[in-house]
Protein backbone atom coordinates (compact mmCIF):
# COMPACT_ATOMS: atom_id res chain seq x y z
CA UNK A 1 0.00 0.00 0.00
CA UNK A 2 2.80 2.63 0.46
CA UNK A 3 4.09 2.37 -3.02
CA UNK A 4 0.31 3.22 -4.26
CA UNK A 5 0.61 6.26 -2.33
CA UNK A 6 3.92 6.99 -3.36
CA UNK A 7 3.17 6.83 -6.74
CA UNK A 8 0.66 9.03 -6.30
CA UNK A 9 2.65 11.76 -5.29
CA UNK A 10 4.94 11.33 -8.12
CA UNK A 11 1.66 11.29 -10.85
CA UNK A 12 0.58 14.75 -9.00
CA UNK A 13 3.87 15.90 -9.26
CA UNK A 14 4.26 14.84 -12.54
CA UNK A 15 0.83 16.73 -13.86
CA UNK A 16 1.62 19.79 -11.64
CA UNK A 17 4.88 20.16 -13.81
CA UNK A 18 3.02 19.33 -17.44
CA UNK A 19 0.34 22.14 -16.16
CA UNK A 20 3.34 24.66 -15.09
CA UNK A 21 5.18 23.73 -18.41
CA UNK A 22 2.05 23.85 -20.73
CA UNK A 23 1.37 27.21 -19.23
CA UNK A 24 4.42 28.62 -19.74
CA UNK A 25 4.76 27.61 -23.23
CA UNK A 26 1.02 28.90 -24.32
CA UNK A 27 2.08 32.37 -22.85
CA UNK A 28 5.34 32.78 -24.79
CA UNK A 29 3.49 31.53 -28.27
CA UNK A 30 0.76 34.00 -27.19
CA UNK A 31 3.59 36.88 -26.51
CA UNK A 32 5.60 35.94 -29.25
CA UNK A 33 2.31 37.05 -31.75
CA UNK A 34 1.82 40.09 -29.80
CA UNK A 35 5.06 41.26 -30.13
CA UNK A 36 5.46 40.42 -33.95
CA UNK A 37 1.93 42.18 -34.70
CA UNK A 38 3.07 45.84 -32.53
CA UNK A 39 6.39 44.95 -34.10
CA UNK A 40 4.60 44.69 -38.17
CA UNK A 41 2.24 48.13 -36.92
CA UNK A 42 4.95 50.22 -35.98
CA UNK A 43 7.24 48.74 -39.21
CA UNK A 44 4.17 50.11 -41.23
CA UNK A 45 3.45 53.49 -39.31
CA UNK A 46 7.27 54.62 -39.94
CA UNK A 47 7.17 53.23 -43.58
CA UNK A 48 4.47 55.60 -44.76
CA UNK A 49 5.19 58.64 -42.00
CA UNK A 50 2.14 58.70 -40.30
CA UNK A 51 -1.49 57.60 -40.04
CA UNK A 52 -3.60 59.24 -42.38
CA UNK A 53 -2.05 58.46 -45.69
CA UNK A 54 -4.98 58.10 -47.77
CA UNK A 55 -5.75 56.99 -51.68
CA UNK A 56 -8.86 56.81 -53.25
CA UNK A 57 -10.92 57.34 -50.03
CA UNK A 58 -8.89 54.23 -48.75
CA UNK A 59 -6.80 54.40 -45.61
CA UNK A 60 -3.54 52.44 -47.01
CA UNK A 61 -1.52 52.42 -43.82
CA UNK A 62 -4.92 50.57 -41.96
CA UNK A 63 -5.52 48.28 -45.20
CA UNK A 64 -1.72 47.25 -45.25
CA UNK A 65 -1.66 46.58 -41.26
CA UNK A 66 -5.32 44.50 -42.14
CA UNK A 67 -4.08 42.48 -44.62
CA UNK A 68 -0.55 41.90 -42.68
CA UNK A 69 -2.89 40.51 -39.82
CA UNK A 70 -4.63 38.66 -41.93
CA UNK A 71 -2.05 36.89 -43.29
CA UNK A 72 -0.61 36.32 -39.39
CA UNK A 73 -4.15 35.29 -38.15
CA UNK A 74 -4.16 37.94 -35.55
CA UNK A 75 -7.62 37.81 -33.14
CA UNK A 76 -10.41 39.91 -34.78
CA UNK A 77 -11.49 42.63 -32.29
CA UNK A 78 -15.16 41.81 -30.07
CA UNK A 79 -17.68 44.59 -29.72
CA UNK A 80 -16.84 45.21 -26.10
CA UNK A 81 -13.19 45.57 -26.51
CA UNK A 82 -12.12 48.97 -25.74
CA UNK A 83 -9.16 51.08 -26.18
CA UNK A 84 -7.90 52.37 -22.75
CA UNK A 85 -7.25 56.15 -23.04
CA UNK A 86 -3.52 57.51 -22.61
CA UNK A 87 -1.81 60.93 -21.29
CA UNK A 88 -1.57 63.02 -23.48
CA UNK A 89 -2.33 60.76 -26.34
CA UNK A 90 -4.90 60.72 -29.21
CA UNK A 91 -6.37 57.63 -30.46
CA UNK A 92 -6.31 57.02 -33.85
CA UNK A 93 -7.21 53.81 -34.21
CA UNK A 94 -9.69 51.85 -31.72
CA UNK A 95 -12.90 51.49 -30.40
CA UNK A 96 -13.10 55.16 -29.09
CA UNK A 97 -11.23 56.86 -31.97
CA UNK A 98 -12.40 60.07 -33.20
CA UNK A 99 -11.59 58.99 -36.77
CA UNK A 100 -12.16 55.54 -37.08
CA UNK A 101 -15.91 54.16 -36.58
CA UNK A 102 -15.09 50.41 -37.11
CA UNK A 103 -12.32 48.48 -35.62
CA UNK A 104 -11.34 45.03 -37.11
CA UNK A 105 -8.59 43.74 -35.14
CA UNK A 106 -7.57 44.41 -31.80
CA UNK A 107 -5.14 47.02 -31.34
CA UNK A 108 -5.25 50.42 -30.45
CA UNK A 109 -3.17 53.27 -32.22
CA UNK A 110 -2.26 56.85 -30.38
CA UNK A 111 -0.53 59.73 -31.79
CA UNK A 112 1.74 61.57 -29.31
CA UNK A 113 2.95 64.94 -29.98
CA UNK A 114 6.09 66.07 -28.85
CA UNK A 115 8.69 69.15 -29.98
CA UNK A 116 10.09 67.83 -33.64
CA UNK A 117 7.45 66.29 -34.55
CA UNK A 118 4.87 63.47 -33.65
CA UNK A 119 5.14 59.52 -33.00
CA UNK A 120 3.12 56.48 -32.60
CA UNK A 121 2.28 54.52 -30.08
CA UNK A 122 1.35 51.16 -30.26
CA UNK A 123 -0.89 48.40 -28.20
CA UNK A 124 -1.54 44.62 -29.18
CA UNK A 125 -3.02 41.64 -27.19
CA UNK A 126 -2.10 38.96 -25.85
CA UNK A 127 -5.17 36.35 -26.46
CA UNK A 128 -6.09 32.90 -24.99
CA UNK A 129 -8.40 30.94 -26.69
CA UNK A 130 -9.68 29.17 -23.79
CA UNK A 131 -12.90 27.56 -23.43
CA UNK A 132 -14.96 29.70 -21.03
CA UNK A 133 -12.17 32.01 -19.98
CA UNK A 134 -10.14 32.91 -22.78
CA UNK A 135 -12.45 35.93 -24.07
CA UNK A 136 -11.52 38.01 -20.87
CA UNK A 137 -7.84 37.01 -20.70
CA UNK A 138 -5.62 39.82 -22.80
CA UNK A 139 -2.74 41.16 -21.84
CA UNK A 140 -1.60 44.26 -23.56
CA UNK A 141 2.00 44.48 -25.49
CA UNK A 142 2.99 48.35 -25.54
CA UNK A 143 5.48 50.31 -28.13
CA UNK A 144 6.15 53.22 -29.69
CA UNK A 145 7.78 54.46 -33.30
CA UNK A 146 10.40 56.62 -33.72
CA UNK A 147 10.08 60.49 -33.93
CA UNK A 148 8.49 61.47 -37.15
CA UNK A 149 9.88 64.45 -37.83
CA UNK A 150 7.48 67.74 -39.39
CA UNK A 151 9.10 68.37 -42.46
CA UNK A 152 7.79 72.38 -42.59
CA UNK A 153 9.65 73.29 -39.11
CA UNK A 154 12.92 73.80 -38.77
CA UNK A 155 14.87 73.92 -35.39
CA UNK A 156 18.23 75.48 -34.10
CA UNK A 157 19.88 71.98 -33.37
Amino acid sequence: MREAVGNTFIVNLLLVFLGVMSALLIGSISYSKAFKVKNRIIYIIEKYGDWDVTAGGENLVQAEIEANLRDIGYHLALANRECPPRDGALTKYGTNSTTTSRTTYHYCVYEYNNEKGHYFGVTSYMHFDLPLIGNYIEFPVYGETKSLYDVGQHYNN
